[in-house]
């Protein structure tokens, strides 16, 4: 029997939490994962680290360009990072299963919006196209520091330092290379000329 739309049912084991990604720390950053798949094939992925929206369909900013007759309008908006708020929209006539971090699971169709919370996973379901859709950490990487980047413009400057001094002591010598190798060429000619002399 289908079940009703917005029905509430168990949905996975508690167990299963530990593959959800863990909680973001100082150093990282939440990030809106999107996976768009067709059948067992990625077509495309998109970490909405910033505010902004994402579409489906033959648009600029879309996951995927997949032919707009298969979607019920050209291009919906599927996603939107706002202010922190992580929302996935519901097409019209699509279908979304949401997983919370509270192990509960429900069915919706379009057109609706689920804000996602961290732990909470879900899948839109537009005809043979679906979207993953889960909160992520991403490490950013911060700026270096103001110390950091004195030591880093100290080091460069003793490694100019050391090479000015290399450059001080090593020898002078202006007419090794440049007269061993014309000496070389002649008494290699002259070797050869007496070889080729007639009473050889």
């Amino acid at each position: 029997m289908a079940k009703a739309p917005r029905e509430v049912s168990r949905a996975e084991p508690a167990g299963d939490r530990r593959s959800w990604p863990p909680a973001a720390t100082a150093s990282t950053r939440r990030a809106l994962e999107l996976v768009a798949v067709r059948g067992k094939d990625v077509i495309g992925v998109r970490h909405m680290l910033a505010d902004g929206r994402t579409h489906i369909g033959d648009a600029p900013a879309s996951i995927a360009r997949v032919p707009w007759g298969d979607l019920d309008r050209s291009a919906p908006m599927i996603a939107e990072v706002s202010g922190g708020r992580h929302v996935l929209h519901v097409p019209r006539r699509a279908r979304a299963r949401v997983h919370g971090a509270d192990g509960l699971g429900r069915l919706l169709t379009g057109p609706a919006e689920i804000v996602l919370n961290e732990g909470d996973r879900a899948v839109l379901v537009m005809g043979p196209v679906h979207v993953r859709a889960q909160i992520v950490p991403i490490e950013v990487v911060s700026r270096l520091s103001t110390s950091s980047l004195r030591w880093i413009g100290l080091i460069g400057a003793l490694y100019l330092v050391a090479l000015a001094v290399c450059a001080a002591i090593a020898p002078r010598d202006t007419g090794g290379l440049e007269e061993a190798i014309p000496r070389a060429l002649d008494a290699a000619a002259a070797d050869i000329r007496a070889q080729q002399a007639p009473g050889r």
